[in-house]
């Protein structure tokens, strides 16, 4: 209930300060400092569930806002807090020995620089790179614009037509996690300069639409790249600040990319708002074959680690004795994909290998090798 009061209090001095000017940011700091509310509990209540509504029709937050929910959990903990997941004897020697296979295979699977290969390479070897091995992918970052990234480590997506843009904010989320693993301060700090100077522009696009809509920076984006700076340079900034996940229908590969801003928010704040986490419950209701989404939902609830490992030990998609590929399923990363989809099914065909990634990534939640 205190947590509740603390947040309606701090949601009534937004409300009170819109209609005239922000909140500055020595409001919110003492705010943080600040343990005296009163609040009515009916009046708490309420003002929860007006923000709740501006979260469920997916309306804006200001910074301001953001960086007051994060205060309030600084002070009082998440309402869900990431536990390590466990997985029993058994299991665990048989996901360590395919572990032991696939990483002695995986490189034979990427392109000649160590990259995923196409066009959504920096997204695929950041998350490598997330799960603890060793992929050099700053050479998908332009060597004369520091901060400027591309999609590929041969920066020619764009160019050659592959991609309707140079770089996108999925290949950029994919990136915070992998410089949150790496403590790659230096190189966050070069991409939120390359934003600042270029007005929040990432890279070139086919037009405006797929500029504004891929290739600039967003506000979720940039709070989390502002949150990586203070913590990893000591920098603070006014776009700090716990950014809720605004809409409520998440599939295919939007679901997978807001499961990644939720891990990274859990390491970056200690964890998740209420209404963040029921984004994942409901994926395990209707995908519960990812293993990503298992991962994510156990570790916020029991720290039950058996479903998720179950599906990277299932021969059908990830085989004992040699790397996922077309004979198994088309996708090379499942977790982006609706497992009812064709994408789940065999591509025999297609005569593909794949780094499995998806197997690699999971396999480091499940064993807590990626940093929290």
């Amino acid at each position: 209930m205190k947590k509740i009061m603390i947040l309606a209090a701090c949601l009534a001095l937004a409300a009170a300060c819109r209609e005239t000017r922000a909140i500055n940011s020595t409001e919110v700091e003492n705010v943080n400092k600040s343990a005296n509310y009163s609040v009515s509990d009916v009046e708490a209540e309420r003002m929860m569930q007006i923000i709740r509504a501006k979260i469920e029709r997916g309306e804006d937050l200001s910074p301001n806002l953001t960086r007051i929910i994060q205060i309030v959990m600084n002070r009082q903990g998440p309402d869900y807090a990431w536990q390590p997941l466990q997985v029993d004897a058994a299991r665990q020697e048989k996901l360590a020995a395919k572990f032991e296979t696939y990483r002695r295979l995986y490189t034979g699977a990427l392109d000649k620089a160590g990259f995923v290969a196409g066009c959504d390479g920096l997204l695929f070897t950041s998350l490598l790179v997330a799960s603890g091995l060793n992929q050099d992918v700053a050479q998908a970052e332009s060597s004369t614009e520091p901060g400027r990234w591309y999609r590929s480590a041969d920066h020619n997506c764009y160019p050659t037509g592959q991609s309707r843009s140079s770089i996108s904010r999925d290949m950029l989320l994919g990136l915070s996690l992998a410089l949150w693993q790496t403590g790659d301060g230096a190189a966050v700090d070069r991409l939120l300069q390359f934003s600042l100077k270029n007005k929040g522009v990432l890279g070139d696009a086919i037009d405006g639409e797929e500029l504004a809509g891929a290739a600039t920076m967003s506000p979720s984006l940039l709070s989390l790249y502002s949150e990586l700076d203070y913590i990893l340079n000591g920098r603070t900034s006014a776009n700090r600040g716990y950014f809720p996940e605004l809409g409520r229908k998440f599939a295919g590969f939007e679901a997978h990319l807001m499961a990644l801003r939720l891990i990274l928010k859990s390491s970056l704040y200690g964890g998740l708002i209420d209404t963040d986490f029921d984004l994942i419950a409901t994926q395990i209701s209707t995908q519960p074959q990812n293993a990503l989404f298992q991962a994510i939902y156990h570790a916020f609830t029991d720290g039950d680690g058996t479903l998720a490992a179950d599906v990277l030990l299932n021969e059908k998609y990830f085989p004992t004795n040699a790397l996922p590929g077309s004979a198994q399923r088309c996708e090379l990363y499942l977790w982006q994909r609706d497992q009812n989809s064709d994408d789940w099914q065999p591509c025999a065909d297609e005569n593909q290998t794949f780094p499995a990634v998806d197997f690699f990534w999971v396999y480091a939640l499940l064993n807590s090798t990626f940093r929290q």
